[in-house]
């Protein structure tokens, strides 16, 4: 299954500076955010690891996951039925 694809228009998507210029900071911060949140889409990192990479809090981490679909709970039916399980009938 592959990522939906999406397209930017880079001349109002750039985070802009004084003068009319792009903000390269700003782009890269953003830049690299992006790059973290498709490496915990794609399960090659953890969210607390993404966190801390991303240098904000996990919560906080947690909310822009949500806000670029990407589930913080990634448990499949058969996973859960099998942690349930653990703790007997009841």
């Amino acid at each position: 299954m592959s990522a939906p694809a999406r397209t930017v228009d880079v001349a109002t998507a750039l985070p802009w500076g004084r003068a009319g210029e792009p903000d390269v900071r700003a782009l890269a911060r953003e830049l690299r955010l992006l790059w973290i949140i498709e490496e915990v889409r794609q399960h090659r990192l953890g969210v607390g690891k993404g966190a801390e990479l991303a240098d904000v809090p996990r919560a906080a981490f947690m909310r822009v996951l949500g806000e670029h679909g990407v589930p913080v709970i990634d448990y499949s039916a058969d996973d859960l039925e099998r942690e349930l399980g653990t703790f007997g009938p009841g």
